[in-house]
């Protein structure tokens, strides 16, 4: 078995109830009051938009899949369930080219993100290869016959373009942004939309809003007011910036900045009439512990992980913010991992 699935046995009573207690249990363990909320957002099969493939060259074969639990054993997948079908449909033709590019015994990544516009392709060879012509040729006719919309190959801080067929494309809103290869994506489009319409709802139209560990702006791109985006990747903030560019004027600015060696300080917060962040499961200790000690009035926090996201609530509460609004999102099936999004009030 995959290192992803392990609950798809459970009854769907149990497992929507077992999945809000993982967050509920974490909230209350740091002592922060729970509030009233829906039952979790159940994730099914066929929706996620991004998977990362793991591929082995052994012999004349080529090994596509995931790692098996624990381990670094690939398992040879011919199906994913939860994946979205164009993502399951590349398994074969990634075989059947990889075959002619990887040497024997070597291995790569296949990051693979479903855009508004086709697939985009990361291969992500695990030690240096570098490409002849006829193995680039390969990749092209792999684009070709899995119509794909971009293929890149090699390290996600400097990939390659092996070809354009289409430009990758997300719409965030009114917003169109082209993601570099290897993007993080919200694992599934409905749990994006269902964390939008959360921002929407329980921040309204601020006059200014900051938007934290941004990635590619999916949760606040294409809002009213003035908006201000940081995160780390250059890549992203490029693709944020470009977007921006397209909207016009000077509403929408993006910075490159590393929010866990150098968070928003409390002053540059204040400018901020609320605040969004969705950062990685390690949470977000520096920057929540400015964010407590500031004067904005609402802040949206989504978490991928329980244990960060309650020790993170846990400073906010002890600096006079309430826990109002708790939305579980179950964007990561059968898996162990759930996905949160609240708003906290001061």
């Amino acid at each position: 078995m995959c290192g992803g699935c392990a609950l798809q046995h459970w009854r769907h009573d149990i497992y929507s109830a077992w999945k809000a207690a993982l967050i509920e249990r974490a909230l209350k363990q740091r002592g922060v009051a729970v509030p009233a909320h829906e039952p979790p957002l159940l994730g099914a099969p066929g929706e996620r938009r991004r998977v990362d493939f793991v591929l082995r060259r052994q012999g004349k074969r080529v090994l596509a899949g995931f790692h098996e639990r624990g381990s670094a054993r690939i398992v040879d997948v011919g199906h994913c369930v939860i994946a979205r079908p164009t993502l399951t449909a590349l398994l074969e033709p990634l075989r059947a080219t990889l075959a002619q590019v990887l040497p024997e015994g070597a291995a790569a990544d296949a990051v693979a993100n479903e855009t508004d516009s086709g697939i985009d392709v990361l291969l992500r060879p695990h030690k240096r290869l570098s490409l002849s012509l006829d193995q680039r040729q390969a990749l092209v006719g792999l684009a070709d016959r899995a119509d794909l919309a971009r293929l890149s190959w090699g390290d996600r801080a400097n990939p390659e373009p092996i070809v354009t067929r289409r430009t990758p494309l997300l719409i965030v809103g009114d917003a169109t942004v082209e993601p570099p290869p290897g993007a993080f994506l919200q694992a599934t489009k409905r749990g994006e939309l269902a964390m939008r319409e959360a921002v929407g709802a329980w921040l309204g139209e601020p006059a200014k809003l900051a938007d934290l560990f941004a990635g590619v702006g999916a949760l606040s791109l294409g809002r009213p007011g003035r908006l201000s985006l940081f995160e780390s990747d250059k890549a992203s903030v490029a693709a944020v910036g470009a977007a921006a560019r397209k909207i016009g004027g000077n509403r929408v600015a993006a910075e490159r900045r590393d929010l866990f060696r150098n968070p928003l300080l409390e002053k540059e917060l204040d400018a901020f009439d609320a605040v969004v962040l969705d950062p990685p499961r390690a949470g977000a200790a520096a920057q929540v512990a400015e964010l407590a000690r500031s004067k904005v009035a609402r802040v949206v926090y989504a978490a991928c992980d329980p244990g960060s996201f309650a020790r993170d609530a846990r400073v906010l509460q002890d600096a006079g913010y309430r826990l109002e609004k708790l939305k579980a999102i179950d964007q990561f099936l059968w898996s162990r991992h759930v996905e949160s999004i609240a708003l906290f009030v001061k």
